[in-house]
């Protein structure tokens, strides 16, 4: 269900109101989006500069984005609204610094296996989230049809390409060395020793994609979290700052039990 407040948000905006809506939209959802950019960007500059652009996206053509949202479907607007955040942060990043290369193998596979790779591997949205994105080109796409598009695409994929892929996600390595029992400072040390050998790379690959679909299986808020501490590398306090939890011990807890989490599903 959407949010009970989207339907009133979205006839002011189409009102004469427009731009007092607009106002109370930034109050309400602006750190949603600073959010997502943060988490999609290099430095505190960069995010600045993705979250403008995303507010100058939303805001074009009288809020023509917030107006697709349906209050009636299955999503709720706040997670609608991170779908549409990425995705305007994905095209940001394009326009600044280039798509990356695509693998030369994708130009065989049909258009809804290129949307789905782009979804789930390229850009590591949720489930969830990849059948928001895709559903408007492909109505009849549901979790068994999209599992059985991912693993398609997973079989297209050599070891190479995994192994590139993974390296694209390099904070992945970092939740391994926190979901050790054992992690400390020689962590990183350990998984660079794993890819002495062609055995040890393909079992460092299968335990990617395991943790990959553990994360995936997380709640947004957890995986938020977790992206946040492990791939951004935001002290505590910063990211008490941008959720709203107030100080750095709640932020410690909530990531020491998405750990927990990710460790029982790993069992």
């Amino acid at each position: 269900m959407g949010d009970p407040n989207s339907a009133t948000l979205q006839k002011e905006l189409r009102s004469s109101n427009g731009l007092e809506a607009w106002e109370t939209f930034l109050g309400i959802y602006s750190p949603i989006l600073y959010q997502t950019a943060v988490a999609y960007s290099d430095d505190e500059d960069e995010a600045a500069d993705c979250y403008l652009y995303i507010c100058e996206q939303l805001s074009r053509n009288g809020f023509r984005r917030i107006l697709k949202f349906k209050p009636e479907g299955s999503a709720s607007f706040t997670t609608w609204l991170r779908v549409v955040g990425r995705n305007l942060c994905y095209d940001w990043h394009r326009a600044h610094s280039g798509r990356r290369r695509p693998f030369k193998l994708l130009q065989f596979l049909s258009e809804l296996e290129r949307q789905v790779y782009d979804c789930r591997f390229e850009r590591g949205l949720s489930e969830e989230e990849t059948l928001i994105q895709l559903r408007p080109a492909f109505p009849d796409l549901g979790p068994p049809q999209l599992h059985e598009v991912e693993r398609r695409v997973e079989d297209s994929l050599g070891s190479r390409q995994r192994w590139i892929l993974s390296t694209r996600q390099i904070h992945f390595f970092n939740l391994n060395a926190a979901l050790a029992t054992d992690s400390g400072p020689d962590g990183a040390a350990q998984i660079a020793d794993r890819r002495s050998n062609q055995e040890a790379l393909f079992a460092a690959q299968e335990q990617h994609e395991q943790l990959r679909k553990s994360v995936a299986s997380l709640s947004k808020e957890d995986r938020l979290m977790l992206q946040l501490r492990f791939e951004e590398d935001l002290s505590l306090e910063t990211i008490a700052g941008l959720t709203g939890l107030g100080d750095a011990q709640r932020v410690h807890r909530r990531i020491r039990a998405a750990l927990e989490k990710l460790r029982a599903k790993m069992e």
